[in-house]
């Protein structure tokens, strides 16, 4: 018996490699060919460039499995990749017109204007791809999505005009003297930050600082800045407030420590960046080679198989790969609670050049007047995302992002937007910048604290579960969440397989 355990301990770590993956020895050639994505419209029309059946199940698989996958956003493609990587038939289905999930872009066109013009990208919420992330690096070929990146820094917008510029001491020393100058950080806060930063690079694992606190909330970020830390409290309100705000639109007080460590070291790792189709080219890269159903709402799911209107489909297993809110839906035992983040993106189009002349976000620094101002509708930050992709704005025209906090409830409209643009730029009139779209968010994220940040067992009432809502809310937590489901499902079916021998 305890042999039979060990051995059933080594095949489940030799499964967890890339490069020993369950059941690679009975991968079919089929399922190796080219990178076509097979994509259908409405559960019921099969594809015809898909190598994999669309029904029933294949004999060229383990068993001949089949697993539902319920959602196409980061999370269930990249489950969905390592089921097929290793031999198991996968259908994903997806209530929407495309894959991505949050990761989406549209192509937006000047209003008014003919089509000659051009067109601008536009991504679901401002988004910028953290390339240091471990997953990203795991799961995408990045020279493929064509990236090109922000400098290391800020803008920080102190009103009426006034703009300083931080920026990586190390990464980007061109800006040095403009960050010395800015006033911001003191000798011992530059100090503090790079004991942190030698830390993290000698003696941490890249997920050191989200390992230590499973199991006890971590400290929020707020509190460990200014207490554990020590940190200034204008370097903290005007600029790593300010900046983190922008990352994760919710109030420094409510983020988790454990969070702002680990996105620290990525953010010192690594570049900022876009692809050039806009981040929907993420989803689209993970979503190559799978056989995805779009406009295809699941309305109910079980242990082994998913409800299409009044059909039941099979399946051997299912995982659920939504957002929070959708997947309590169909999993009413989920935590209740977790109302999210909420925010809106406000899409400009303006004539070149922009404002600022440097590829970097500008960050509203201006001081928050208490802790009312948490309920209160914030812009938080302004980026251009033509300053560094050059494919989201036409010629002669540039893209601004204006990320405002707060839910659409607040009452917040256009108006308000613009005058606050102006008080932060100093611009008495912004008439030339024609607003292209608005995208209210009403769950950018799952909420961070005081949540523990103990990955959730990816299964709930026998149904696998993943996505950013089980662990912190970033994108590299959305893949990591993909691939720990997919885990879940091969050692479930490997285990069964023992018990027939």
């Amino acid at each position: 018996m305890r042999c039979k355990s060990r051995w059933l301990w080594i095949l489940s770590w030799l499964q967890s490699l890339v490069v020993f993956p369950l059941y690679v020895w009975t991968i079919s050639p089929q399922l190796q060919r080219g990178r076509s994505i097979a994509i259908t419209r409405g559960a019921s029309k099969p594809s015809m460039r898909s190598p994999l059946k669309t029904s029933g199940k294949s004999s060229n698989t383990p068993r001949g499995c089949c697993v539902a996958v319920v959602g196409a956003g980061v999370a269930g493609l990249v489950c969905a990749r390592r089921l097929r990587q290793a031999g198991i038939q996968v259908e994903v289905f997806e209530a929407s017109d495309a894959v991505g999930g949050r990761v989406r872009t549209d192509t937006v066109e000047l209003p008014g204007n003919a089509k000659e013009e051009g067109t601008f990208l536009l991504d679901r919420g401002f988004q910028i791809l953290i390339e240091a992330y471990p997953q990203v690096k795991r799961q995408l070929d990045l020279k493929r999505l064509g990236l090109r990146s922000f400098a290391p820094g800020a803008f920080l917008a102190f009103g009426k005009g006034e703009l300083r510029m931080v920026s990586d001491p190390i990464r980007s020393p061109k800006y040095i003297l403009r960050t010395i100058t800015s006033g911001i950080a003191s000798i011992k806060d530059l100090l503090i930050l790079l004991l942190l930063r030698f830390k993290q690079v000698f003696f941490e694992g890249p997920y050191t600082a989200l390992e230590e606190c499973q199991g006890t909330p971590p400290p929020n970020t707020e509190s460990f800045m200014l207490g554990k830390l020590g940190l200034s409290t204008v370097l903290v309100d005007r600029f790593l407030r300010p900046f983190f705000e922008a990352i994760y639109v919710t109030p420094l007080a409510q983020q988790s420590s454990a969070c702002f460590r680990f996105v620290l070291r990525m953010l010192a790792e690594g570049r900022t960046s876009l692809p050039e189709r806009g981040m929907q080219a993420v989803a689209d890269q993970l979503a190559e080679d799978l056989l995805v159903r779009l406009c295809s709402p699941i309305v109910e799911v079980r242990p082994t198989g998913v409800r299409i209107d009044a059909e039941w489909k099979d399946f051997d297993a299912v995982v659920l790969a939504v957002d929070l809110p959708a997947a309590r839906a169909f999993l009413p035992e989920l935590d209740q609670t977790d109302e999210g983040t909420r925010s809106s993106t406000w899409y400009f189009a303006l004539p070149s050049p922009p404002p600022v002349s440097e590829p970097l976000i500008v960050l509203n620094s201006t001081l928050q007047t208490g802790p009312d101002e948490a309920d209160l509708p914030r812009l938080v930050n302004v980026a251009f995302p033509s300053l560094v992709q050059p494919s989201y704005a036409p010629k002669g025209w540039d893209l601004a992002a204006v990320t405002v906090r707060g839910p659409e409830k607040l009452g917040f409209g256009e108006s308000w937007v613009r005058h606050e643009l102006g008080c932060l730029f100093g611009i008495g009139s912004l008439d030339a910048w024609r607003l292209l779209r608005v995208y209210h968010l009403d769950f950018h994220q799952p909420a961070q604290w005081p949540r523990t940040l103990q990955p959730r067992v990816p299964v709930a009432s026998g149904i696998y579960v993943c996505g950013d809502h089980c662990a912190e809310p970033t994108l590299d937590s959305a893949m990591r969440s993909g691939q720990r489901a997919a885990e879940a499902v091969l050692e479930a079916i490997f285990v069964a397989d023992l018990r027939r021998v």
